[in-house]
């Protein structure tokens, strides 16, 4: 007895065979995805919002605090993969004694975002607004994580809609 194969069931064929097979031209692995997410080419500053609404705004004593928003100098961060950054300094645990700014390096790394609270990896604890309490010149430190309004923090990008949008950090 004789089978014939219609053209369906030799698209199906095929198409298994190129799922199951691959094919023979693969990229070297160096060339897999060159070019295919954005380059940051200068850092997107932002601002840190409470759920109060207050910036965080590093004080003239070099203390983190609650303030009114104001689009100053002194709230405005950049994020560097893990490096929490404002005015060139990077915001770090001290142990004991909280937090502080110091000179970026690669031990500065030590900040990550879970969900809209940042994290301190070298302590594990949360940036935390201290006391619950959501009024200005409230310090921030470090404190246990337990998902709090308190520490909860929006990344607020500065600047109108339309100069975000023409950063060059967001250029292709």
């Amino acid at each position: 007895m004789h089978h014939h194969i219609t053209s369906l069931q030799l698209s199906v064929l095929a198409m298994a065979a190129l799922l199951l097979g691959g094919c023979a031209l693969q990229p070297k692995p160096d060339d897999l995805l060159m070019g295919a997410a954005p380059k940051p080419k200068a850092k997107l500053e932002a601002t840190l919002v409470t759920s109060g609404g207050f910036c965080v705004t590093l004080s003239e004593q070099g203390r983190l605090l609650t303030q009114p928003c104001d689009q100053q100098p002194n709230q405005s961060f950049s994020w560097d993969v893990g490096a929490l950054q404002l005015a060139g300094d990077c915001l770090v645990a001290r142990g004991e004694d909280g937090l502080g700014m110091e000179v970026c390096r690669e031990e500065s790394h030590q900040w990550l975002w879970q969900g809209d609270r940042l994290f301190n990896r070298q302590m594990s604890l949360c940036l935390d607004v201290a006391g619950r309490r959501h009024k200005p010149a409230v310090p921030l430190r470090l404190a246990e994580c337990y998902g709090g309004a308190n520490q909860s923090f929006e990344w607020t990008p500065s600047g109108t809609l339309l100069n975000r949008l023409m950063h060059p950090a967001l250029a292709w």
